[in-house]
């Protein structure tokens, strides 16, 4: 069993989930595709009240979104779901072909926790993916050692 299957605290699948995000249902698929691949339970949509709305069930652990959307930016989800506690745990990488630094101030200072510039690059995903899983992994440790003290 590889790291992302080492069972969390609470947790029925033994996963880390991540949702994908983004209006380009060709980018969207393919981008969950190349994280399925990498073990993660992987599940895409293509707009950001959809994205509000599979929070609720999926409760994911990382979630992969465009910034630039009709209707609903990335912007505006980042901003639901870090005003949701119950998503107090999410970890979100923005992903956009903006990749000024006026960009980047941005989205850090509008909650996200990485930015990936598209054209995506598999290899700088699957390491921010990593990353992210390590602080997840980690976080649900001490939570666990802090609950049994």
């Amino acid at each position: 069993m590889n790291e992302l299957q080492a069972a969390g605290p609470g947790r029925d699948d033994a996963r880390l989930k991540v949702l994908v995000v983004d209006d380009n249902e060709a980018s969207a698929v393919t981008l969950g595709w190349a994280v399925e691949a990498e073990g993660y339970a992987v599940r895409t949509v293509f707009g950001g009240q959809a994205a509000l709305d599979l929070a609720e069930d999926f409760c994911p652990d990382i979630v992969l979104l465009d910034l630039g959307m009709p209707g609903m930016s990335g912007f505006d989800v980042c901003q639901r779901l870090r005003a949701d506690p119950r998503f107090a745990h999410i970890k979100i990488i923005a992903q956009t072909g903006w990749g000024d630094d006026a960009a980047r101030k941005r989205t850090a200072e509008s909650g996200f926790d990485l930015h990936l510039v598209k054209p995506v690059n598999i290899d700088v995903l699957h390491d921010m993916l990593d990353l992210l899983a390590r602080s997840i992994r980690l976080s649900r440790q001490t939570g666990a050692d802090l609950a049994t003290a």
